[in-house]
């Protein structure tokens, strides 16, 4: 396993939550204040060390996860008021299960929206946490309605039905306390709340999977988006392999390759989906997707190298390439090998415009670039080397992710139609 030092638990947690505030941010605003007043009731309540309680109130930062594919979001004005359909929970917790490293602890998501009467009846290990979780949801969407003055003793008439009672007399106990509507209604809440995710604690496993799982977020949006990353992190590695590329070099790579065009979920999608080529402007604004991603990524990224190979993915030898201009001599091997990678699974993959390419077109469009000198030659060459071999893993990646996501819809599919969230 890999020593993860390039980025800390901590900004790996607020990496996924700015990779879907690209998408949109109000699931994630909502969920931060969900996970502000959770670290309270939490530290009330004193029965979880700090530890333990900073990955529950990491996955209260995206409890909503699922509302990115479901009605709830699709809807300008639907998120804005309260939703109690397990829609979107059931969803989020099915590509939790299926994306990331939170094992069981998705159940919490499944189960937020039942009331207390529910809930009580079910044997889950977490099950405490969604009870917190279904109140504390009421009284995010009271807040929003009635501002930091709203009453929380509304909310002990529902104690013993619709809401946990201990989770009603810990929300009064931290109304009391702390001021806790105050902090969030001037924002300070948020660097309090920065502050206790240095308790995060991953371990090297999990740091790489939740990589991996921002790499799947792409998909909330665009399917689309993540196949082509994941083609891409093929082509690198078949690349990396003629190349001899190991350790750091290699980590680097990989890891820039994951993330190289996470700033495209801030470009319109219309754009990017248009059957056609693109305006003078619409090119400009799909180039912004590189300055956004370098501008996230060395946020929080604390080694030189990653960031600096994702962002110079359009980068061309002679200096016409974008955002930078840089130029071959300014320029490193692995960022040449994302270069041509990146190259490769454009042409792999149809756009709007124009059907794929062949592999003979491919190698043709290379070796003219590398002729040009806009790609390098030498992994220019090490790629065409390595076509079939290129061929048989995307076949496989792709086969894996799309049964995956195939599990993911059957699976939410019986949930809805069964109204399983419902009947327990």
């Amino acid at each position: 396993m890999r020593t993860m030092d390039y980025i800390s638990s901590a900004n790996i947690c607020y990496l996924i939550c700015d990779t879907l505030c690209l998408i949109d941010k109000r699931p994630v605003e909502h969920g931060m204040r969900v996970a502000y007043m959770l670290m309270r009731l939490l530290e009330c309540k004193g029965s979880y060390d700090e530890y333990e309680a900073a990955e529950f109130v990491f996955l209260a930062m995206l409890h909503d996860i699922g509302a990115y594919k479901t009605d709830r979001l699709n809807d300008e004005l639907s998120y804005d008021e309260p939703d109690h359909s397990n829609k979107h929970s059931a969803y989020g917790s099915l590509f939790l299960k299926h994306t990331s490293p939170f094992g069981n602890r998705c159940d919490i998501i499944t189960y937020h929206h039942l009331p207390y009467y529910k809930l009580s009846r079910l044997n889950y290990e977490y099950v405490k946490i969604a009870m917190y979780l279904s109140l504390l949801e009421d009284v995010d969407a009271c807040y929003r309605k009635d501002g930091a003055e709203l009453d929380f003793h509304r909310f002990e008439a529902g104690a013993g039905n619709e809401y946990m009672p201990e989770a009603v007399m810990l929300l009064l106990k931290c109304s009391r306390k702390d001021g806790m509507m105050k902090q969030i209604e001037s924002g300070a809440y948020k660097e309090e709340l920065r502050k206790y995710m240095d308790y995060v604690m991953f371990t090297n496993e999990e740091k790489e999977n939740y990589l991996k799982f921002v790499m799947h977020c792409y998909s909330l949006r665009s399917k689309v988006q993540t196949i082509e990353t994941i083609v891409c992190c093929c082509v690198v590695d078949e690349i990396a392999e003629v190349l001899g590329l190991s350790g750091r070099e290699k980590d680097k790579l990989d890891y820039g390759t994951m993330l190289h065009d996470i700033g495209m979920l801030a470009i319109d999608p219309g754009i990017i989906k248009a059957p056609r080529e693109l305006t003078e402007s619409e090119t400009a604004e799909v180039r912004k997707h590189v300055e956004i991603g370098e501008e996230l990524l060395r946020k929080y990224f604390a080694v030189q190298g990653i960031t600096e190979i994702a962002a110079a993915h359009h980068e061309c030898l002679d200096g016409t390439g974008y955002p930078h201009g840089l130029r071959e001599g300014q320029m490193t091997l692995p960022q040449f090998t994302l270069q041509v990678a990146d190259c490769v699974t454009a042409m792999m993959n149809k756009r709007g415009y124009r059907q794929a390419l062949s592999w003979k077109e491919i190698k043709d469009v290379l070796l003219k670039q590398s002729l040009r000198r806009r790609l390098n030659e030498r992994i220019v060459q090490a790629s065409i080397s390595r076509f079939d071999a290129i061929e048989k893993r995307v076949r496989s990646e792709m086969r894996e992710f799309l049964e995956m996501h195939v599990r993911i819809n059957n699976q939410y599919k019986i949930i809805v139609d069964s109204n399983l969230g419902e009947e327990v």
